[in-house]
């Protein structure tokens, strides 16, 4: 008798519905997850990130302030007595548009670093740094030849090394109207106007003057070439902050203006000024403040039709009163590429720049900004330092 063995059906087995949507359910809870951590990950990654491109920004901006800062007068400084005769405005030595509160052209002037004032404590000041860059020579050359015919003779000087083919120079013609002049070298050949060749003279070729009062009396005259040097090189250099960025203009060169750091806010800029010439500095704004007896506006420093000074001072109190300008200090605030509108702390922030331990109305020129400048969600960086003017310092012997 044979066994029949019968086979019980297989059940299958598999996910339902019911199972498939729990896992998806899963998987988005999962995903979610995730994503938190990632954009939480990347906050914290963008905040390091917009710190520390606010520090290296802040960094950079302070070098180069405080470079500039601490050339300004070389090769003005030590010829001061000299240009602080200029008095005639002279429209090749450019000033920016309403840098000035009175309009016209201003007189060349050895004032190393000009500062105006924002108005305000949340707006930004401008500067002027000037200096020159000569090769060889570092004070003006007498002219020593006879006097020129017409506006396009050469200037001679004795000088063989001291001038080249495209310096910027200043002519000073030392004489009561207080004409000065910046024009450029097309030629230098030896020799005087008469054909001589005499040893060290060269004549300085150049484009027309624009007066006939630069025309020298004879060799005795005190009238005087001041080399800037080459157009490349010699300084005038407007900085400005205008949308969040450090600007410099060139304007020997009449250039448009050249952004060099982004995200910077505000530029603070002071004055420290040596009152009894004994090394104790006060601190003042480019404004009318009094301090010392003077006021520190540009149309102070450069007005545009001066007497024989600036506020009624001789040239000789004038020279005097450049030299007590023994510092300035600068403030500069960036901020970061991109905003933290999570952090509740970014709201309605507040700083005081040039601060003191006293933390009151006591620290000298102390300012308090607000988030006009410390905008709600942004993180800024403040860097403060103070720049000796060197050259003004070494060439006045203190």
């Amino acid at each position: 008798m044979n066994a029949h063995f019968q086979r019980s059906p297989v059940r299958q087995r598999g996910m339902g519905i019911v199972e498939t949507m729990v896992g998806i359910l899963i998987g988005m809870v999962v995903v979610l997850a995730i994503y938190n951590v990632f954009a939480l990950a990347e906050g914290y990654k963008r905040t390091t990130v917009g710190v520390a491109d606010a520090q290296t920004t802040g960094l950079v901006a302070q070098f180069i302030l405080s470079r500039e800062i601490g050339n300004a007068g070389t090769g003005l400084a030590i010829d001061a007595a000299s240009l602080v005769t200029c008095r005639l405005g002279d429209p090749n030595w450019v000033s920016p548009p309403g840098f000035f509160a009175t309009a016209g052209a201003r007189a060349i002037r050895p004032v190393p670093v000009l500062i105006r004032d924002g108005g305000a404590a949340n707006a930004s000041e401008q500067l002027i740094v000037t200096y020159a860059t000569p090769v060889h020579v570092v004070n003006s050359m007498l002219i020593v030849d006879k006097p020129m015919t017409v506006a396009t003779d050469p200037i001679y000087v004795q000088s063989p090394n001291g001038f080249r083919v495209n310096d910027r120079i200043v002519v000073n013609a030392k004489n009561a109207a207080g004409d000065c002049e910046l024009t450029q070298v097309t030629a230098v050949t030896p020799g005087d106007s008469l054909g001589n060749v005499t040893t060290g003279m060269v004549g300085l070729s150049h484009p027309p003057l624009a007066k006939a009062t630069y025309i020298p009396t004879g060799a005795t005259d005190s009238a005087n070439v001041l080399n800037l040097g080459q157009v490349n090189e010699s300084t005038r250099t407007l900085f400005d902050v205008t949308g969040n960025q450090l600007r410099t203009t060139d304007l020997l060169a009449n250039a448009p203006a050249v952004p060099i750091a982004q995200n910077v806010v505000l530029l603070k800029a002071q004055y420290g000024i040596d009152c009894a010439g004994n090394g104790i500095i006060t601190w003042t704004s480019a404004t009318a403040s009094g301090v010392c007896g003077r006021n520190y506006t540009p149309d102070d420093f450069m007005p545009a039709a001066p007497a024989t000074a600036a506020q009624g001072m001789t040239t000789v109190q004038y020279a005097q009163w450049l030299s007590r300008i023994r510092a300035v200090r600068i403030a500069i605030v960036v901020r970061s590429d991109e905003p933290d509108l999570k952090d509740p702390a970014l709201v309605g922030q507040t700083a005081t720049l040039f601060d003191c331990s006293a933390h009151n109305a006591t620290c000298q020129g102390s300012i308090a900004i607000n988030n006009t400048t410390l905008a709600n969600g942004w993180r800024h960086r403040i860097y403060e330092t103070i720049v000796p003017m060197r050259n003004a310092i070494y060439n006045n012997g203190t």
